[in-house]
C-alpha cells in the first residue's frame, strides 16, 4: 500500500506540472497574439500622441478579445497589467502603446516575464 500511495503522489505531482506548463504555454500564445494585434493596429491607423501611438479609432477590450480569440477577462488582465508596467495607456475606447518595443519583444516571446 505504501508504494502505490507514494506513485499516485509522484503522478499526481507531475500532472500538476504538466497542467501548470499547459496553462504557461496558452498564456504567453495568448499574450503575444494580443500584443500583435495592438501592433498591427498601431501600424494600420495610430496617430502619434504626446505619451506614444494612438489607435485612432475607438476600440473596446471586447472588440480586441474577438480580434485575438480570447476572454474580454485575459485581455483586461494583461492590458492592466501592460498598463501597470507602462507599455500602454487606455480609457473608454482609446489605446495608446507607449512602448512599442516591448510589445515586439513580447511577439517574440523575449520579453522579460513578471
Amino acid at each position: 500500500e505504501g508504494f502505490a500511495t507514494e506513485t499516485y503522489k509522484v503522478v499526481g505531482l507531475r500532472i500538476g506540472e504538466m497542467n501548470t506548463r499547459i496553462v504557461e504555454m496558452a498564456t504567453q500564445q495568448v499574450e503575444q497574439r494580443v500584443a500583435n494585434a495592438l501592433l498591427r493596429l498601431i501600424n494600420q491607423t495610430g496617430r502619434k500622441v504626446e505619451n506614444g501611438i494612438e489607435i485612432d479609432f475607438p476600440i473596446t477590450r471586447q472588440d480586441l478579445s474577438e480580434m485575438t480569440a480570447t476572454t474580454l477577462h485575459t485581455v483586461s488582465r494583461l492590458l492592466s497589467g501592460w498598463e501597470k508596467q507602462g507599455l500602454v495607456e487606455s480609457r473608454r475606447k482609446r489605446i495608446t502603446v507607449t512602448d512599442p518595443h516591448a510589445l515586439v519583444l513580447i511577439c517574440h516571446g523575449t520579453a522579460p516575464r513578471g
